[in-house]
């Protein structure tokens, strides 16, 4: 039945009428995959609420136009009363344009490749304000050229923009370009330090310093002065024109949260302070409240944040995305947002932009940062909600008291034993990958000079080479094995091992056979990675996935993520009495969903009560986490369920178990000796006299004060692939850590941690021993270990440039 109301509200969303105006559009990004079907449910797991599918729409060039979609976009709303419309800035190939869309229609109205052209500072009702090195510029809402200024830009707020003159700051109207006024600065306030503009002449200005000190600067006796100037710290954003007070958000760079604080605007003085806020938006009731998202819950202030905040009926929320009118797109997890308006919850749809513009029946989420392919995405708006909503609090894994082990001594890597292929990798190892059919076989990429092949990467050539470790030689070493641009990972099917790359040019994926022969190649627009087992390679690029053919190269069909962020999928290889079969399984709509054949047909799926954060190969099964840190295997065969015993942990799945991390107890320091005793203590001692103590009070015992801990451990915990438990253990070792690739059932697990990853610990499988501890090279790459067996026996080993060399230990 839900289908039923997507499907109408799809249809109701915009110019999808085959109408001979409809007719002329293009498509410029399409809508994603829808999926279907998803399979029959086999059983449920999570214990949360899952927001409603987003269905993807697309997006349309008006007319004639031919137009690719602009990659790592951002996005503001045009503001006012009428249609939702959004500006975009973004890069199309080698240059930047800009774009107006038409959020609910789903239509580019027009792209501007040369007036505007430079990244947005601001959007009025009227006009788009961009700022590059050339200067300052605007465009209108047609598209069409406005006004041009050299000066640098310095301010956008209340539709002013203000450009550098020299000692003065300028003022300008946005819409027409003309100058509204001219503010000799204080001495002591730079032209770079100006933040906003207020008044109906702009002649109220706001500046930053690097002290931390917010300054306003208003006309006084003897022309503009500094009226006050408060300590706020580092300002991350200003709210200085809309209130009787001025609202700064205070947030240092990479604090989890801010502070908010308010300023009467005349005298400076602090009226309100809020710390410990996660987000804050105009109240949606059109007051001059505000609505602060705190680790409480989201309480309503007044404007100047004065008195206690209000308790509202919301769950924990984060930061702003959108607005339009009373509606409010706020963050609820990293993967999720909600929409609010004045009755409450409106929607809680999966969402991972970090932008957004709100339209009335559908919106866009922007990303310009990640995947180089990122491009606007057009959703429709879902359903109303109508339960109440309960958002997972994101807390760190809980940690259970566990043995702190006792650590072997770190020994530097012995490299003379190493199996060198002479002449290759010169530069560097970029990936590595074990063979899933052959414990004894590693690949890797190693990276040459080659000044002649390919310009784009400055004379750089990437090979794909195959080490045999169990006769200790490499096997074959195939020169072209990647093709041009940077290696970006490297896969190994049943069949094939594959290597991806991404240039300037696009994207390659190509196959080698396992004896080194030349398979096929797949070119495509981006990758940013790949899965490889059985017969299937997917090739990962944004929010979307292709699903190939092994043995063909020849795409099977494609797969979306529902919020934009990478899809959560897994290639998964079972054998059982009947054959051997490769399921893809991933998250869909809401559901796990494994697909197999070369029409990936779904042979099971399972609902999910809450929001998938990855999906990862667990023997001949799947490993899934959610938001909310729990954590289930999926057998791939039976879609049996199980339900791991951990909360919040980082979980991976090498082979034959299933580990979980988090920081563990605190590191004890060694035990001091206890100091030796000073004359005047000695001469305080008890006299003897023919063997008789004088009777001498005994000094008061000063007892020793413990150390101080060291640090925090990094706790791991074993599980079975029933869930049963293994083992549990703290560790002393330094953050980061970092499981590597392991082999089948007997190989160790191998951990990279500490500064650069440079250290190494092996640990028993079974138990979680620490069975040695060794030390990379400086020269090596982070990480470049691996665990496996060969001829039965465990090993680790490690992969070294210039020239590749692979070592035991």
């Amino acid at each position: 039945m839900r289908w039923v109301v997507w499907l109408g509200l799809l249809a109701a969303c915009g110019p999808e009428p085959a109408t001979p105006e409809a007719s002329k559009q293009r498509w410029v990004v399409p809508p994603a995959p829808s999926g279907f079907p998803l399979g029959e449910v086999r059983g449920t797991l999570g214990r949360g609420q899952a927001p409603e599918p987003a269905l993807e729409l697309g997006l349309r060039a008006a007319g004639h136009d031919e137009l690719a979609p602009l990659r790592l976009p951002t996005a503001w709303p045009i503001p006012g009363d009428g249609p939702a419309r959004a500006v975009v800035f973004g890069s199309e190939a080698d240059h930047a344009a800009v774009e107006l869309i038409d959020v609910d229609a789903g239509t580019i109205a027009w792209r501007d490749r040369s007036a505007c052209a430079a990244p947005v500072v601001g959007v009025t009702a009227e006009a788009i304000v961009c700022a590059d090195a050339n200067g300052t510029r605007a465009i209108g809402v047609d598209g069409k050229p406005r006004w041009k200024r050299t000066s640098a830009f310095l301010a956008f707020s209340d539709d002013h923009v203000v450009v550098s003159g020299g000692g003065e700051a300028i003022v300008l109207d946005a819409a027409s370009g003309d100058e509204l006024a001219r503010v000799k600065l204080p001495r002591g306030v730079a032209g770079d330090s100006i933040v906003a503009s207020c008044g109906d002449a702009g002649r109220e200005l706001f500046a930053a310093g690097p002290d931390g000190k917010l300054a306003r600067i208003a006309e006084a006796q003897g022309g503009p002065a500094v009226t006050w100037a408060v300590a706020v710290g580092p300002i991350a954003s200003l709210s200085p024109c809309d209130h009787a007070a001025v609202v700064v958000t205070q947030a240092a760079p990479g604090a989890s949260t801010a502070a908010l604080i308010a300023l009467d605007r005349a005298t400076g003085k602090i009226t309100g302070r809020v710390d410990g806020v996660f987000g804050a938006w105009p109240a949606r009731d059109g007051s001059e409240r505000l609505e602060v998202a705190t680790a409480r819950g989201v309480l309503r202030f007044a404007g100047d944040l004065s008195g206690a905040g209000e308790p509202l009926d919301l769950p924990v929320l984060g930061e702003l995305l959108a607005t339009r009118g009373e509606r409010r797109l706020v963050r609820a997890t990293p993967l999720t947002a909600v929409v609010l308006d004045r009755a409450g919850v409106a929607a809680y749809l999966p969402l991972a932009a970090m932008g957004a513009v709100l339209g009335d029946r559908a919106l866009l989420a922007v990303r310009w940062t990640g995947a180089p392919s990122e491009a606007v995405r057009r959703l429709a708006m879902p359903p109303r909600w109508r339960r109440k909503l309960r958002v997972p609090p994101l807390r760190p894994g809980v940690a259970i008291d566990a043995e702190l082990r006792d650590l072997p001594p770190v020994l530097p890597l012995d490299a003379a034993g190493a199996v060198a292929q002479p002449d290759t990798g010169m530069r560097a190892v970029a990936a590595h990958a074990l063979d899933p059919d052959d414990p004894a076989a590693v690949y890797a990429i190693a990276v040459d000079p080659d000044p002649g092949r390919d310009p784009g990467r400055d004379g750089e050539r990437a090979s794909v080479v195959r080490a045999d470790l169990a006769a200790r030689r490499w096997r074959w070493q195939r020169t072209d094995g990647c093709g041009p641009g940077a290696p970006i990972a490297i896969a190994v099917a049943r069949d094939v091992v594959v290597c991806a790359t991404r240039g300037p040019a696009g994207a390659l994926v190509r196959a080698t056979s396992r004896d080194g022969a030349p398979r096929w190649d797949f070119a495509t627009e981006s990758v940013d990675g790949v899965l490889a087992g059985g017969d299937a390679v997917a090739v990962v690029d944004a929010g979307r996935a292709t699903v190939l053919d092994a043995r063909t190269g020849q795409p099977r069909g494609h797969l979306a993520s529902d919020d934009g962020a990478a899809p959560r999928i897994a290639v998964v290889s079972v054998r059982d009495a009947v054959g051997d079969a490769t399921l893809v399984v991933s998250a869909e709509h809401g559901r796990i969903v494994a697909r197999v054949g070369a029409l990936l047909v779904p042979v099971w799926s399972i609902a999910v009560a809450g929001v998938v954060r990855g999906v990862a190969r667990a023997g001949a099964g799947v490993l899934v986490t959610l938001e909310d840190g729990d954590a289930y295997r999926i057998d791939a065969r039976t879609a049996a369920v199980v339900a791991l015993p951990g909360l919040g942990l980082a979980w991976d799945a090498p082979g034959d178990v299933v580990t979980g991390h988090t920081t563990g107890g605190p590191i004890p320091a060694p035990t001091p000796p206890p100091p030796a005793p000073t004359l005047p203590q000695l001469l305080k001692r008890p006299l003897q006299v023919l063997r008789v103590e004088v009777e001498v009070p005994p000094p008061i015992a000063t007892p020793i004060a413990p150390p101080p801990p060291l640090g925090d451990a990094w706790q791991l915990t074993l599980f079975e692939l029933t869930g049963g438990l293994r083992a549990r253990n703290d560790y002393a070792v330094a953050a980061p850590v970092v499981p590597a690739p392991r082999g089948p059932a007997g190989s160790p697990l191998v951990v990279a941690y500490g500064p650069g990853l440079r250290e190494i610990m092996v640990l028993d499988p079974r138990t979680g021993d620490p069975l040695r501890r060794v030390r990379l090279p400086d020269d090596a790459a982070p990480g470049a270990v691996f665990a496996t067996t060969v001829a039965g026996a465990p090993v680790a080993g490690a992969l070294l440039a210039g020239p590749l060399r692979v070592v035991l230990f």
